[in-house]
């Protein structure tokens, strides 16, 4: 029996809801996301009784031009706030952000779009954070957000991206920012393996899981995400209360089976949610309906032979897929955005240019994905690239013959 239907018995059905927007018009959005919270019953009871509701954006500083498809679109969080303000409910959006350059809130354009609501803004450290006992497989204890755990109602808004290093990034890995930036970091220096690193994602995800997870699906990232890949018009809107089952369904539609994406694997395996398709109850559109089949993933995503190599192997063709960044000089700005976002301390700053010393990189990242000037580019070795060639070819290959 594999590791995706351990226990599958004993867990109930999920249910996750799809519906199509074309855009983000208020016209088209609202109503996509009233239809797919609507397939799912148990979401109108949630809200009732003056909930407390904290919304957890995905935002992504410094901020870039909102059509990049970088983080959560503003009018996409506008439409879910107009969904919930049917019900008499407080709603403080927020996420751990870094405040240097001004309000995070402004430059993403969440202000702007929901400047007529009702609503407040939070960056957590501002809020402060609660340590708590984690109990996990790789982390033990942790800082939590206190705001996130105090409110009655936690609302994930994870956008649809692709990721560079753990292949995909949704609803788990968007719980990671209710975490300080520091030990964010912190995770990343000590877990340099994506499986391991996914588990740890598990441990953050599993200590206060979402009541709804409504994901923007409606242009969605491909290629190396989450922030140097090329938008991509997916026009859907997912929803569910089990966000293992969210990331399951989202990564198929993309072209991804649960067992590759680690995050989804380990949360199935244990019991944080479902990520068996088999064991899904998927409504509105038809799964066959909104499949992406020419989606771009990342090329990591093409070398994941973890259940089929045994660990020595595995190990080496690892080493040869990981992602080698590396500075393009005549596009450097010199910010230091990279600088301050490496948990190896590997990037120092020589003629107001980034300079990565290889010798000390973990790989992890976080440069790439904090770099807002497409300033670094990723290389691999050519083993790696041979690797990435040949199970290209052999994904395609399934994919006509299924």
């Amino acid at each position: 029996m594999s590791s995706l239907e351990i226990g599958k018995k004993m867990m109930t059905r999920a249910r996750v809801a799809i519906s199509r927007a074309a855009n983000y018009e208020a016209k088209v959005l609202f109503p996509a996301i009233a239809k797919a919270c609507s397939l799912i019953p148990e979401t109108e009871c949630l809200f009732r009784g003056g909930a407390k509701i904290f919304v957890k954006v995905n935002l992504l500083s410094p901020f870039s031009s909102v059509d990049r498809a970088i983080y959560t679109h503003p009018l996409f969080v506008r439409a879910v706030v107009e969904f919930l303000k049917n019900w008499n409910v407080s709603i403080t959006i927020g996420d751990d952000l870094d405040k240097r350059r001004g309000d995070p809130f402004l430059s993403s354009g969440l202000k702007s779009a929901l400047k007529d609501l009702d609503v407040e803004f939070s960056i957590l450290k501002d809020r402060g954070f609660q340590e708590v006992e984690a109990g996990g497989e790789l982390i033990k204890t942790t800082l939590f957000s206190r705001e996130a755990l105090e409110a009655d109602l936690l609302i994930n808004l994870p956008k649809l991206k692709t990721h560079s290093f753990t292949i995909f990034t949704g609803a788990i890995k968007n719980m990671f920012g209710l975490i300080p930036h520091g030990l964010r970091l912190k995770y990343h220096r000590e877990h340099i393996w994506n499986e391991d690193f996914s588990n740890a994602l598990v441990d953050i995800f599993s200590l206060r899981k979402p009541d709804l997870t409504i994901m923007d699906a409606v242009v969605a990232m491909e290629g190396e995400g989450p922030s140097s890949g090329n938008p991509r018009q997916v026009n859907l809107v997912l929803v569910s209360q089990d966000a293992c089952a969210l990331d399951a369904v989202a990564g198929k539609i993309i072209g991804l089976e649960p067992g590759q994406v680690f995050t989804t694997w380990h949360s199935h395996r244990r019991k944080q949610g479902i990520g068996d398709l088999k064991a899904i109850e998927i409504v509105g559109e038809k799964l066959e309906d909104v499949l992406v089949p020419d989606f771009k993933l990342s090329a990591i995503a093409f070398g994941l032979f973890r259940r089929y190599l045994p660990s020595f192997l595995y190990a080496y063709f690892q080493h040869q897929l990981v992602f080698i960044p590396e500075i393009k000089r005549e596009q450097c700005t010199g910010c230091g955005d990279c600088q301050r976002a490496c948990p190896a301390h590997a990037i120092r700053m020589i003629d107001h240019r980034a300079f990565i010393d290889q010798s000390r990189c973990l790989h992890c990242l976080c440069c790439h994905e904090s770099c807002s000037y497409n300033s670094i580019r990723l290389k691999q070795k050519p083993v790696g690239r041979l690797i990435r060639v040949a199970t290209g070819l052999w994904h395609r290959t399934r994919s006509l013959v299924s």
